[in-house]
């Protein structure tokens, strides 16, 4: 079986998945972002942060939260409260996330596929997943993996780009000369940059109607220009 979620995306076999994911971290990890030279780029991932951490609150000492594709740690490094679990598909995600966390403590890392979470049922008051159902190779089985684990009163906190917002942006750039000025080193098209489908807000209350309840949406970095969109849920009783 081929996955193949948008004509235009990669199509990756399961045997050959782990292997692909590794080298698309290398490739496009989010450190790459967080520190492009593009002020604009670092504004809009500086915003979605915040905005994640923002629907995460409260956050309690005896919170235990699930980071899930934690990659490099970095906003779990700015998360100081609660027993954290860092979960990676990727070996070399879960290595840099340990050396940036190494002197924080309760946090606990293990490489493990969101598909099949390696822990018993209800045991999370929080889960934080930024920009990683895009990258997921079936999102629905770690939606209901998310559903599984975590406590019935626990928060589900999620980022996603708004991909058909940001290839219009982007190709707005590219039809007056201008791109390479303001998006060095990004891919032209959201097809090439690791994603495997296209996400927007309605496409996600779609994948996520059945089980679960938006509680509040952010547009990042504005209501006006929603590049990325982070959700707080909570579990409907099934």
């Amino acid at each position: 079986m081929m996955l193949t979620d948008f004509p235009n995306y990669p199509r990756v076999s399961a045997s050959n998945f782990i292997r692909w994911n590794e080298m698309m971290f290398y490739k496009y990890n989010n450190e790459r972002v967080y520190n492009h030279p593009s002020p604009l780029i670092r504004f809009v991932e500086w915003c979605r942060v915040k905005a994640l951490l923002r629907l995460l609150q409260p956050i309690n000492k005896s919170d235990y939260i699930l980071a899930a594709g934690c990659g490099e740690g970095y906003i779990e490094s700015q998360i100081r409260e609660g027993k954290i679990l860092l979960i990676d598909l990727s070996v070399e995600a879960i290595h840099r996330a340990k050396s940036r966390l190494s002197k924080i403590p309760h946090r606990d890392f293990k490489v493990a596929n969101l598909e099949n979470i390696p822990t018993k049922s209800r045991v999370f008051d929080a889960i934080e997943c930024s920009e990683v159902i895009e990258h997921v190779y079936n999102p629905d089985k770690m939606l209901n993996e998310f559903y599984r684990v975590l406590k019935p009163r626990g928060k589900f906190v999620i980022s996603f780009p708004n991909e058909p917002l940001i290839n219009l942006i982007k190709q707005i750039f590219i039809h007056l000369g201008m791109f390479e000025l303001f998006f060095p080193n990004i891919p032209k098209n959201m097809t090439e940059e690791w994603h495997l489908r296209s996400l927007d807000l309605n496409r996600f209350k779609e994948m996520t109607g059945k089980s679960w309840r938006i509680e509040k949406v952010l547009g990042v970095p504005f209501t006006w220009l929603p590049i990325r969109y982070v959700v707080s849920c909570f579990k409907k009783k099934k």
